[in-house]
């Protein structure tokens, strides 16, 4: 699994070309969860992405949980 480089941003999203999460294409890291999330939806919903989880960085843990997923029906 690919991972976003470093902290860039509080939220992240990860994308994948195929529901099946074999087909990575690229990830997203910023501050603004509801850009994120609207940004989340129009990947899926225009087919650029087929499933995407949206993430937030954990300091306690030091990685990235998924807090949501968009995925295309």
């Amino acid at each position: 699994m690919a991972t976003i480089k470093g902290y860039d941003g509080r939220f992240g999203l990860r994308c994948w070309r195929d529901t099946r999460r074999t087909d990575f294409s690229h990830e997203v890291a910023s501050h603004d969860d509801e850009a994120l999330r609207t940004m989340a939806a129009t990947l899926v919903r225009t087919g650029a992405c087929r499933h995407v989880e949206f993430l937030a960085w954990s300091f306690e843990l030091n990685d990235w949980v998924r807090l949501e997923s968009f995925a295309a029906e």
